[in-house]
C-alpha cells in the first residue's frame, strides 16, 4: 500500500480515542499512511466516518486487537510498519474496574506486547509512547500536593521512586494506574539508554486533552465527551483530583507525529519525555489559573451564563495541582518554536463547540 511519494506506514494504537484520532488525521495531512489499531469493528464505523479521513481513505488500514494483554497481540498490527504511536490505554475509572486486571496489566503488558512486535516486525523504526503525569505523584500522598504549581514539570522530572514496587495485588485504580506507568516509563528509559534496541524510543507526557472533536454531533454527547476540567468549568461538575497543565489536542497530536520524524530530532538528542502541555505562569497558582478561566467564560459567554447553559466552576479547581509545565523543549525540538496553547484558549474553544451544538 505504501506508495514512493509515502512517508511511510504508521500504526497507531487506540486511533479511535482523543489523542488517537486527531494523531491519525495528521499523520494522515502529512503523507504518511496509517494503520489503525482498534479493539472493535465498532471503533473502525467510527473512524470511517471522520471527515478529516474519508479523503484519505485509501491510505487508511485497520487491525483489531481485541486483548493487548495477550503475548503476540501486536504482532500482525504492526507488521510491515515504519513507524507506531502507541496511545491506548484504560482511565482509572469508572471505580468497578479491577486494578490489576483492568488497568495495570494492560498497561505493562500492551508496552511489552508493542515492542515485542515491533522488533519481530524487522521494520520498525521508532515508537512514540504516550504517558501521563500521573507517574510523577505518589497515590499513598492522598490529597496533600496542594495547588500551589510550584514544581517544574519538564524533560527531566523523575517519576515517583515509590511507584517502581508497587505490583499486584494492587489496593485501587489510582494505584495501578500510577504504579503502570511509571514503570512502563522507566523501563522504556533503561531500554533507550541500554542501546540493544533496533528502533528508537519517543515518551511523551501530556497534560489535560482538550479541545472539539468532529467526531461528536450532539451537546449531550459532546458534554459526555468533554475532559473532566471543561466539564468542572464549564458545568461546576465534581472537581478533577489531579491536573498536569493543559494541551489543546490538535498540538497534543502534532507533538506526537512531529515526534516520529527522525531528521527533526535524531534518537541521541531525544530527552527523556517530552511534555505535551502549554508552558505555565509561574507567577501564577491553581487558584489564579483556574478563577482566570472561570471569568474568561463568565465574560465571553455572558448570554449563555445567563440562561443557564454554563453553570461556571469559577472556583472548582482540581485538588492537586503540584506542577508548572515548562514545554520550552518540545516546542524548539518538534514545532519550530510554535506556542502549546493552554487553558484558556482551549475553554474558549470548547465551549463555542458546545454552544454550536447546542444550538
Amino acid at each position: 500500500m505504501v506508495g514512493s511519494d509515502d512517508r511511510g506506514l504508521v500504526a497507531i494504537t487506540g486511533a479511535n480515542g482523543t489523542i488517537g484520532y486527531a494523531s491519525t488525521a495528521l499523520v494522515l495531512q502529512q503523507g504518511y499512511s496509517v494503520r489503525c489499531v482498534v479493539r472493535t469493528g465498532d471503533a473502525i464505523n467510527t473512524l470511517q466516518s471522520g471527515p478529516s479521513l474519508q479523503e484519505f481513505a485509501s491510505r487508511i488500514e485497520y487491525a483489531i486487537v481485541p486483548d493487548n494483554t495477550v503475548a503476540g497481540a501486536y504482532d500482525s498490527a504492526l507488521e510491515g510498519a515504519r513507524y507506531v504511536i502507541h496511545v491506548a490505554g484504560v482511565w482509572p475509572t469508572p471505580a468497578d474496574k479491577h486494578p490489576d486486571n483492568d488497568i495495570y496489566l494492560p498497561f505493562v503488558k500492551s508496552m511489552e506486547n508493542i515492542l515485542a512486535a515491533a522488533k519481530k516486525s524487522g521494520t520498525v523504526r521508532r515508537i512514540v509512547f504516550t504517558q501521563a503525569g500521573a507517574a510523577m505523584v505518589h497515590p499513598d500522598e492522598g490529597d496533600r500536593y496542594g495547588t500551589a504549581m510550584d514544581e517544574a514539570l519538564n524533560e527531566s522530572t523523575p517519576v515517583q521512586s515509590g511507584l517502581l514496587s508497587i505490583t499486584p495485588p494492587l489496593i485501587s485504580p489510582h494505584h495501578a494506574y500510577c504504579a503502570a506507568k511509571a514503570q512502563c516509563m522507566v523501563r522504556l528509559k533503561e531500554l533507550r539508554a541500554s542501546g540493544t534496541a533496533p528502533f528508537s524510543i519517543v515518551q511523551i507526557v501530556p497534560g489535560t486533552v482538550m479541545g472539539p472533536s468532529e467526531l461528536v454531533s450532539t451537546k449531550s454527547r459532546a458534554r459526555k465527551k468533554m475532559d473532566r476540567m471543561a466539564r468542572a468549568i464549564l458545568f461546576n461538575e465534581p472537581k478533577p483530583r489531579y491536573l498536569f497543565g493543559f494541551v489543546h489536542v490538535e498540538d497534543c497530536a502534532r507533538v506526537h507525529v512531529e515526534a516520529l520524524d527522525e531528521a527533526k530530532v535524531a534518537e541521541k538528542d531525544l530527552p527523556d519525555w517530552f511534555i505535551a502541555a502549554a508552558s505555565s505562569d509561574k507567577a501564577k497558582n491553581g487558584d489564579q489559573v483556574w478563577k482566570e478561566a472561570g471569568d474568561l467564560i463568565i465574560r465571553t459567554f455572558k448570554e449563555e451564563v445567563a440562561n443557564g447553559m454554563f453553570i461556571v466552576g469559577r472556583d472548582n479547581k482540581p485538588i492537586n495541582m503540584p506542577y508548572y509545565a515548562d514545554s520550552t523543549l518540545t516546542e524548539t525540538l518538534l514545532l519550530s518554536g510554535d506556542r502549546i496553547r493552554g487553558l484558556n484558549e482551549c475553554i474558549t474553544e470548547v465551549a463555542a463547540w458546545y454552544k454550536d451544538l447546542a444550538e
